[in-house]
C-alpha cells in the first residue's frame, strides 16, 4: 500500500465509471477516513457532469469546470459580464459537495490545448468566488501562487496569499449573498464565537467601482473594518446591527475584516 489518502482520476470522461468501482471500494476499506477522489471530467455541459456523479454513486468529486468557463467569460468580457450569473450551471450551485472549484491548471495556461487561462486583472476576483464562500472544495494552482518563470507569467501576489489566510482563521459562521448586480456583488460570513475576529465582507467588481450596504453581524457591532487585500483604503464602521457601507475600487475585489486581524497580520509579515 502506499498509504495515499487520496486519488486524482485523469480524463474521466473517457472511461466508464464501472471500472473504478471495485477498485475505488477496495481502497476505501484500507482507509478509516473516507478517501478523497477528484475526477477531471473536461465538459462545460453541467449534465454531463452531474450524469456522471450519479453514474457513480456518489463516490467522487468532480473539478467544476463549468464554473472555471464561467470566470474565464468574466475576465474576456470587458466588464459586459453579468455577475449575478457567475454561478450558473456550475457544479457548486447544483451539487457543491461534489464540487472540486479551480481558477486555472496545468492545462488552461497559456500554450496548452486546453488554454483557457483567467486574465490576471480578474485573478483575485475569481479566487475569492471560490476561496471565500462556504460551498465547494477550493484548489489553487501552483503556478498562481509561486509564478511560471517560462511562460513570463508572475505569481497573483499578496492578495491570493491573503486570501488563504481568510480562509484559514475567519471563515467561519453562516453566508449571505448580495449578488444583486450585474457588476458589482458582495457576500458577508458572519463569523462565530470559536474563533476570534472571524467573519468578513467581501465586495468586487469587473467594472466600475462603487460600494454596497451589507450586514456582517450584530457580534460584530461597532466594529472597524478595512480591506485585508489593500485595495481600498476607507475604514468602514460598523453599526449597532453589524451594518456597513463597504466600497470597491474600478475592476477590483476588496475583503473587509476586523482591523485589529490587518494590524496583526501586518505585524507577523514584517517579523518574517
Amino acid at each position: 500500500m502506499t498509504q495515499a489518502d487520496g486519488y486524482r482520476l485523469d480524463a474521466v470522461k473517457h472511461i466508464k465509471f464501472t471500472a473504478f468501482v471495485d477498485w475505488l471500494l477496495h481502497r476505501r476499506a484500507e482507509h478509516d477516513d473516507q478517501l478523497f477522489v477528484v475526477g477531471e471530467y473536461w465538459s462545460d455541459d453541467i449534465q454531463a457532469l452531474i450524469n456522471y456523479l450519479n453514474s457513480s454513486g456518489n463516490l467522487v468529486t468532480l473539478f467544476d469546470v463549468p464554473l472555471h468557463f464561467n470566470l474565464y467569460e468574466a475576465a474576456h468580457s470587458m466588464g459586459d459580464y453579468d455577475m449575478r450569473h457567475i454561478f450558473d450551471n456550475t457544479l457548486i450551485s447544483e451539487r457543491p459537495d461534489f464540487a472540486v472549484t479551480f481558477v486555472d491548471n496545468h492545462d488552461t495556461q497559456v500554450g496548452q490545448s486546453l488554454e483557457s487561462w483567467v486574465d490576471g486583472w480578474f485573478k483575485l476576483q475569481a479566487y475569492a468566488l471560490i476561496l471565500l464562500r462556504s460551498a465547494g472544495i477550493p484548489t489553487v494552482f501552483w503556478g498562481d501562487l509561486m509564478g511560471i518563470p517560462e511562460k513570463d507569467s508572475a505569481p497573483v501576489g499578496k492578495g491570493l496569499t491573503r486570501m488563504l489566510k481568510i480562509r484559514e482563521y475567519l471563515a467561519f459562521g453562516g453566508l449571505v449573498d448580495y449578488i444583486d448586480d450585474p457588476n458589482i456583488i458582495g457576500w458577508t460570513r458572519t463569523g462565530d464565537f470559536d474563533h476570534d475576529s472571524s467573519g468578513y465582507a467581501v465586495i468586487m467588481t469587473n467594472k466600475e467601482g462603487g460600494e454596497k450596504k451589507m450586514t456582517v453581524s450584530a457580534v460584530h457591532a461597532g466594529q472597524t473594518f478595512v480591506d485585508m487585500l489593500g485595495n481600498n483604503d476607507t475604514e468602514v464602521q460598523l453599526d449597532e446591527n453589524g451594518v456597513g457601507v463597504f466600497p470597491v475600487n474600478d475592476a477590483q475585489v476588496s475583503v473587509y475584516v476586523n482591523k485589529e486581524v490587518v494590524k496583526a497580520l501586518d505585524a507577523e509579515e514584517e517579523m518574517n
